[in-house]
């Protein structure tokens, strides 16, 4: 399992210590691989920030022109699944934090202790053993986290396999085939002969199109459309509410 965490503070010795803890906690754990990415601002984040790229965020409440808390209320318009938690120097703002739903307030100067047990709640929700699926490339074989996956299009005998990375990649394993590995996964939708689409990845359908977060869209097969779009709609909706309990 791979985890990408974001560090905004405006502080280096702030982030020199958060990186510290998060070094110190995931040293151990063999099957976890974690990235920290460090911004100075608010700002320097969001240009770089895409949905799904970030698991977890550490986030200085008081800094430059776009405050944490600021910050934080826009990741959550686009994204329920970030894991957000906050440091400050002070406690005033713990009743603030409560609108985006966070993962954890540490209040500086703040333990390693106090740092742990949030991480430990923050990994209870997650499967160490992530469902993967193994794909003909070549030659070799590519293990992807099925999380990662936006699409799945059959074009031209291969199948096409597109990550919310960015990445897309060409696979001889037959589309049907890679279709029977998703049969038990909600998230995964067939909308057309030869499209698999990832849900959690999808921001809307229109016009018999389902539009994802990438800006990628894909129809809807016409003789069946009213049927997905239900599925879609239902998934949708389920999705939502998920994200309102706390």
């Amino acid at each position: 399992m791979e985890i990408n965490i974001a560090v905004v503070d405006d502080l280096e010795t702030d982030c020199q210590h958060i990186e510290e803890c998060i070094q110190k906690y995931f040293y151990e754990i063999q099957s976890v691989t974690v990235n920290v990415a460090r911004f100075r601002c608010s700002e320097d984040f969001l240009k770089v920030y895409r949905k799904g790229v970030f698991q977890m965020i550490f986030l200085d409440i008081c800094m430059g022109e776009i405050s944490g808390l600021e910050l934080s209320a826009r990741l959550r318009t686009a994204d329920n699944e970030i894991n957000i938690i906050f440091m400050s120097s002070t406690r005033d703002y713990v009743f603030d934090s409560f609108a985006v739903k966070p993962d954890g307030y540490l209040c500086k100067p703040y333990e390693y202790a106090a740092f742990s047990e949030i991480i430990d709640r923050v990994l209870a929700r997650y499967s160490l053993q992530e469902r993967t699926i193994t794909l003909k490339s070549g030659r070799n074989q590519l293990v992807i986290p099925i999380s990662e996956i936006i699409s799945i299009v059959a074009c031209d005998h291969v199948s096409e396999v597109h990550l919310i990375t960015g990445e897309t990649h060409s696979s001889r394993t037959l589309f049907k085939e890679l279709e029977l590995s998703f049969e038990n996964e909600p998230n995964f939708l067939l909308c057309n002969r030869g499209v698999l689409i990832n849900m959690d990845y999808a921001v809307k359908a229109k016009d018999g199109k389902i539009i994802m977060q990438n800006g990628s869209e894909y129809p809807i097969r016409v003789r069946d459309s009213k049927n997905i779009t239900a599925k879609f709609t239902k998934y949708t909706a389920e999705r939502m509410k998920r994200s309102f309990v706390i």
